[in-house]
């Protein structure tokens, strides 16, 4: 009883192989051998997808605090009759809804970069090496992979542009609407699309060229989308 319980966990329910997604560590992982790479591996877990997923959603929210005192003589403007309770409840409302789109359209951003990274680190004639040994599954960390490197983009973007801003006595409350802006802060993207591309095991020139290619192309849909 005792071994057939042990061959159980060992293999999962209905004789399948257990799941180790969250397990880079093994001998047999990806990059196990490489120091840099293992980091690599234990970030793009699960877990770490899903922290940094929360450090976008909780970063947009506090550098969209300044936005309320903009949205607040918005609404003053528009209904300067109201009472002050109907004021705050009208900006609660505005200030949320442009926080749930800012948040809505950084994600899906982010999950676009993604996709991107994943695909032209596989299946693009990149120059410089590409490591396959995580099988099936290497998509999805890589995937993971170029989404931090989204958030690590708009983590920094954020606090450059404040900190510059704060610094010039600029207005800083448009700083998460800024972040969909072409402007000089766009180098920041590449690079950490690059550090992205080199924590999965890619090759120094496949990873600068993956990071340029995704860039080109987010670029390019900035400039044609209407401003």
């Amino acid at each position: 009883m005792t071994e057939t319980s042990g061959i159980t966990r060992a293999t999962g329910a209905a004789g399948l192989p257990a799941y180790e997604d969250d397990a880079p560590d093994s001998p047999d992982a990806p990059g196990a051998s490489d120091g840099g790479a293992a980091f690599g591996q234990r970030l793009v877990t699960r877990r770490g997808h899903a922290l940094g997923v929360s450090a976008l959603v909780v970063a947009t929210a506090a550098f969209s605090v300044p936005l309320w005192g903009e949205i607040h003589d918005r609404v003053v403007e528009r209904i300067d009759t109201a009472s002050e309770g109907a004021v705050g409840i009208g900006t609660s409302i505005a200030w949320c809804t442009s926080l749930l789109a800012n948040v809505l359209t950084l994600g899906l951003l982010g999950v676009l970069v993604g996709a991107l990274g994943a695909v032209a680190t596989r299946h693009l004639p990149l120059p410089g090496a590409l490591n396959t040994a995580g099988g099936p599954g290497d998509f999805t960390r890589l995937r993971r992979a170029f989404t931090l490197g989204w958030v690590a983009f708009v983590l920094a973007k954020l606090t450059v542009w404040t900190v510059a801003g704060l610094a010039l006595g600029h207005d800083v409350s448009r700083a998460v609407p800024t972040v969909t802006h072409l402007d000089a802060y766009l180098p920041l993207l590449p690079c950490a699309l690059l550090l992205a591309a080199r924590a999965t095991g890619s090759a120094w020139p496949r990873a600068a060229a993956t990071a340029a290619s995704v860039t080109a192309v987010y670029a390019t849909a900035l400039w044609l989308l209407p401003s």
